[in-house]
């Protein structure tokens, strides 16, 4: 057969075409080696948690149970049992369903110009969110409440608390919730990693590790829930107080800073908190908080961001507009003092302690009670702080509690609250003191409490001719919610040695 050059020259194009495509696919095409998890892989992977019981959406239970069938699953190195599976993480923080998310609230037809996120979880032996709230609510005007959302974020994986304290903030909060003022969230479903095997940085421990990178998994999640609610959105922690006219100031900073290239502003010294962005960078922000979420602290991760993005240096508001305040911090045996040094009315915490001139036994102040500005518990104890301590919640369940050095027998026992100021910020009837020969040992501290009497009138006074023997606590139990701020400003503690 004949073969004419024409058809010659075509089939060696059609060839040289051929071994072109090839090479380009080969050099430019990167070799994708997936391996698709199994389901139970992703049980060992994650912590799955589900919020069966809400209030506004209900969701089946979805209880995991892997049995003696764990034992057949193939053996995978735990130390990447934390990384990730990023088709499962995108489904969870990218495509949020936000009718199951939202706990107690309603959506706003028209943006608002802010929304305020706040992520909170359980703390041992306190709360302060009702403080972060009612602070926002009362520098807050109801003609500025249309422009602002609040979103609470509960990041706790118990579920049984998350659903028992978001009821309790709607029924305390409920006008403003139902107004689309206030959201509390919680999600149905999100997963975290095995934060046991992320790799230790900047000398941190652990349990410090893991709680950082969890933190940065949570703004995430809340900045990818809120991106488009408002058209700013403010970085807040659930134990902060703010100041008159905030949202005015806001305004104002934006407005100066409006030509300037920035990825956000900040109202705060103090890391995470106060941190402003436009609510069209959240999406990138967060893809970047969870890329990288076990590389850096938030505040850190940002900056590193600020950079990338062009903003060649911080754009800061002063003063300060919101304050930390709490001293329990959300990590486990840690206390925070740090506080604001340019938010109005700062003063320095001073460390109060026992001195040996001190009418008083040597002891231990805990209380789960916030203190207002610098009038710390410990100064209705010592007489060397010559203050009061001055609280801004007092609801039922508060405590004040003194826990002795060591064991002593107790004659008499005198308390005084409220002063010539504020008369009105006095204990009530419902008031209750006990004693306990149990301190700081095993469980709950001062336990196994033993009630000897009430306030009456803002005092207390109590005389034995009995002494209670090898006691190590004195507890003040607040048994009502309080209308008013309580100042305890004198307690006398008598021994018989």
């Amino acid at each position: 057969m004949r073969i004419s050059p024409r058809s010659v020259f075509n089939l060696l194009c059609m060839t040289f075409a051929v071994y072109t495509l090839v090479f380009i696919l080969q050099v430019f095409t990167p070799t994708i080696s997936y391996h698709k998890p199994t389901y139970k892989e992703d049980l060992r992977n994650f912590t799955y948690r589900d919020a069966s019981s809400r209030a506004v959406t209900t969701v089946s239970d979805s209880n995991i149970h892997l049995g003696a069938e764990e034992n057949n699953i193939s053996k995978i190195s735990d130390a990447h049992l934390h990384k990730l599976d990023w088709k499962l993480l995108e489904d969870m923080f990218f495509k949020i369903n936000h009718k199951e998310a939202l706990l107690f609230g309603k959506f706003r037809k028209k943006p608002g110009f802010l929304t305020i996120g706040i992520p909170s979880v359980k703390r041992k032996d306190v709360s302060y969110i009702e403080t972060t709230l009612d602070s926002l609510v009362m520098h807050t005007p109801p003609q500025e409440q249309e422009q602002v959302v609040i979103v609470v974020f509960f990041t706790d994986s118990n579920h049984t608390w998350v659903v028992k304290r978001a009821t309790e903030i709607y029924h305390k909060y409920k006008t403003y919730v139902d107004s689309g003022f206030m959201q509390i969230v919680h999600p149905p479903h999100i997963a975290y990693p095995n934060f046991k095997y992320l790799e230790r940085k900047f000398n941190d421990s652990s349990a410090r590790v893991a709680w950082r990178s969890k933190q940065n998994l949570d703004y995430s999640y809340l900045m990818t829930y809120t991106r488009n609610i408002s058209k700013y959105y403010i970085q807040l922690e659930d134990d902060v107080i703010t100041t008159s006219g905030y949202l005015g100031k806001i305004k104002n900073f934006i407005a100066y800073n409006l030509k300037k290239t920035w990825l956000f502003l900040r109202f705060s010294g103090l890391g995470f908190i106060g941190v402003l962005f436009k609510s069209s960078d959240l999406p990138k922000v967060a893809e970047f908080l969870l890329v990288l979420f076990d590389e850096s602290p938030g505040d850190l991760l940002i900056n590193d961001l600020k950079k990338i993005k062009g903003q060649a240096k911080d754009y800061r508001s002063r003063p300060s507009l919101f304050q930390h305040l709490g001293l329990v911090s959300s990590l486990e045996n840690k206390i925070q003092k740090i506080q604001d040094r340019d938010f109005p009315g700062y003063r320095k915490r001073k460390e109060i302690g026992w001195t040996p001139d001190s009418p008083n036994p040597n002891a231990e102040i805990h209380t789960n009670m916030d203190h207002y500005k610098n009038f710390q518990p410990e100064a209705a104890y010592f007489s060397s702080a010559r203050n009061y301590f001055w609280t801004v919640d007092p609801k039922n369940g508060s405590f004040f509690r003194i826990i002795f050095q060591k064991s002593i027998n107790i004659s008499s026992i005198s308390i005084y609250s409220g002063n010539g100021n504020h008369p009105d910020d006095k204990l009530t009837s419902s008031t209750s003191v006990s004693v306990s020969n149990v301190g700081k040992e095993g469980g709950e501290k001062c336990a196994e409490r033993k009630k000897i009497g009430k306030f009456e009138n803002g005092e207390f006074h109590y005389n034995v001719t009995n002494y209670h023997h090898n006691m190590k606590c004195v507890s003040i139990d607040i048994n009502e919610d309080q209308t008013t701020w309580i100042i305890l400003r004198d307690i006398f503690i008598k021994t018989k040695t």
